[in-house]
């Protein structure tokens, strides 16, 4: 009796359980992971359909810059470096989770990798990692996108190429 009760009482707590709900492949995060692969030939057609017109995107600041700004600086890596590429540490491509927070924090998906890329004026591989997180609205957009990284690397590039 004492077994079966809780046996019972097990299955009724795993049952009611309302905790953050964490999928790797759902379709929002493989339609992130397709559009790291546009990203890398250099293709933007993705963010018409992933980002919300009212979309606010933070890159390492607490001041958002508008979607033709964020496409404009994805583009202008193509420009500045070579051989550019997205890898989780242990190898293979970036890694996405989605987690659904059952809460008023709602649904986000987090991106992790190392950005590579050889720069065209300088020669000089660099790796940074990058975490992106992106949020979820109901209608199935982004609406908030938040990337950390260092940019130092990246901006060192840039000089170079105003040198020249």
């Amino acid at each position: 009796m004492k077994k079966n009760f809780l046996l019972l009482l097990s299955a009724l707590v795993i049952s009611c359980s309302t905790g953050p709900q964490i999928t790797t492949d759902d379709e929002k995060s493989q339609s992130i992971l397709a559009a790291y692969d546009s990203y890398l030939s250099n293709d933007y057609s993705w963010a018409d359909k992933l980002y919300s017109p009212e979309i606010s995107i933070y890159i390492n600041s607490v001041e958002s810059v508008d979607i033709e700004a964020n496409i404009a600086g994805l583009s202008a890596h193509h420009e500045l470096f070579s051989n550019i590429s997205l890898n989780n540490p242990n190898g293979g491509k970036a890694y996405v989770q989605t987690t659904n927070y059952n809460n008023d924090l709602g649904i986000w998906s987090h991106a992790w990798f190392i950005w590579k890329g050889t720069g065209k004026v300088t020669g000089k591989t660099i790796q940074t990692p990058v975490h992106v997180a992106y949020r979820w609205d109901d209608n199935g957009t982004i609406s908030e996108t938040w990337l950390f990284s260092d940019q130092a690397p990246l901006l060192e590039e840039i000089n170079a190429s105003q040198i020249q």
